[in-house]
């Protein structure tokens, strides 16, 4: 072959090579060992253009053909030295191919700073392409402390959260970096945080296809709640509610009831939060997991949704004419969906599968429902929330289930001594009147009076029970 030739073939293989997008290119010489550019580099420098000239350079200096005649290249069955250079050449080139596409670069200072380059320049989608096609997960966890600046860096972390967040999880190595990423979820609206409890619009309990939420709050609820999720939330929510403080945004206008019924309540951004919380304990009250042995701020977590409904009364802007609407406002309306998730602990704990009569969940829902209402008893002397409401929400959502059949006797007893034997004597008679008119159709007079009305005998007995512990209780 002449050198016309040669000329043509280094001429498509470079163009070949020049369609490798440049960020490639960088990438893959990262990853070369200086014996192999030094080997490489003399094969394409000394070797190939020695042997393309093999005859001429003989010819002339007789001694440098000593190599070749040891390999066969003056006998007759030898290869040609312009074969052997345009074998070495191919071999070099697939080599270079083959380092391009397979290997990875080698950490150091040079390969993360040039990351670190392209996460500024780059798409996030473009460069979570290069960063994982040469950086293997083991490589990042192996070294962690290198890779965590470019893992943990804003843009990555925002990118990640929404489309790759089981990649984003997978580096999790203590306290402080799982608090980082939580906290980045919630501050992300587009997050599948946000996006997950969206479709969880007609269930409290945990759908089994939401991966981020099952591997927050079933697979790893341990190690979630042993990392702070409590702290981050409650810092996160609090924030979110004190901001809100004296405004009459959109929490103090008159709820209203979409056509689309998933859409209720989805452009309240605490709505998000308060389901939530509810997934959470739906999930480990299905699942048999007591959290108060997973957390040392169990005290703390009785009181997670009532402070949410304390800064939400003291949020309250109403008017006169509003006032005795069903939900005044869009606060009543989430105050009113904490009062519903509590009620559906009450009665999946209390179903036979889930209920154990050594969990603190006997004490902690009753308990949780009972800190709301103070914080409702509160809001009545700032006129701000009605007596109406709060019959509606102690009815419904506590005394309505001890009315019934669907709580076991503990949970009954649980309900007297958290949340009745604790309503203000000045509330007492208006919350029992209502409640007794909804469920017998019978006064509170009628009902001190023994006078039980049309009702059968097993609503007699709770009836009984209820007017003893009363009378117990000088109520």
């Amino acid at each position: 072959m002449d050198i016309n030739g040669w000329l043509t073939i280094i001429t498509v293989l470079t163009a070949i090579y020049a369609l490798i997008p440049n960020e490639d290119r960088k990438l893959s010489l990262f990853g070369i060992h200086w014996i192999e550019k030094y080997l490489v580099g003399g094969i394409l420098l000394f070797m190939i253009p020695y042997l393309i000239k093999f005859y001429d350079i003989v010819y002339r200096i007789p001694a440098l053909g000593g190599f070749c005649q040891l390999i066969g290249l003056y006998n007759a069955n030898g290869f040609k030295p312009s074969n052997i250079a345009l074998g070495l050449f191919f071999l070099c080139f697939l080599w270079l191919i083959f380092r391009i596409i397979w290997f990875t670069p080698k950490v150091d200072a040079n390969s993360i700073e040039y990351f670190n380059e392209l996460l500024t320049e780059k798409s996030f989608g473009e460069f979570y392409r290069l960063f994982t096609k040469y950086t293997e997960i083991k490589t990042v966890k192996r070294n962690w402390e290198v890779y965590r600046e470019i893992i943990f860096h804003p843009k990555f972390i925002n990118g990640a959260a929404v489309n790759q967040y089981s990649y984003l999880l997978s580096f999790i190595k203590s306290e402080r970096d799982f608090q980082f990423v939580f906290r980045s979820f919630l501050e992300n609206p587009h997050s599948p945080y946000y996006k997950e409890i969206k479709e969880h619009w007609n269930s409290y309990s945990l759908m089994n296809d939401k991966q981020f939420l099952n591997r927050i709050l079933n697979v790893n609820i341990s190690h979630s709640i042993g990392n702070g999720l409590f702290l981050i939330f409650s810092d996160i929510v609090s924030n979110h509610l004190r901001n809100e403080e004296g405004k009459s945004g959109v929490y103090n206008q008159q709820h209203y009831y979409p056509r689309i019924r998933e859409e209720e309540g989805f452009d309240l951004p605490a709505y998000y939060h308060i389901r939530f919380i509810g997934l959470l304990y739906s999930s480990a009250i299905e699942n048999k997991i007591d959290i108060s042995t997973l957390s040392n701020s169990y005290t703390n977590m009785q009181s997670i949704y009532s402070s949410m409904v304390e800064q939400m009364v003291k949020n309250i802007v109403v008017n006169d004419d509003t006032f005795k609407k069903e939900y005044p406002t869009n606060y009543h309306w989430l105050i009113s969906e904490i009062f519903s998730i509590n009620e559906n602990w009450l009665t999946s704990f209390s179903e036979i599968e889930n209920f154990s009569s050594e969990s603190s969940y006997i004490e902690f829902i009753t308990f949780s429902l009972s800190l709301c209402m103070s914080e409702l008893y509160k809001g009545f002397e700032k006129h701000k929330i009605s007596q109406e409401f709060i019959n509606r929400m102690i009815y419904y959502h506590s005394i309505s289930e001890y009315f019934g059949y669907s709580i076991n006797d503990e949970m009954k007893s649980s309900i007297e001594r958290n949340i009745i034997e604790r309503i203000p004597e000045k509330h007492l008679e208006p919350i029992m009147d209502y409640a007794l008119d909804e469920k017998f159709a019978i006064s509170f007079n009628q009902f001190q009076d023994r006078n039980f009305g049309h009702t059968n005998s097993e609503e007699q007995e709770i009836l009984r029970r209820l007017l003893k512990f009363l009378n117990s209780r000088k109520k």
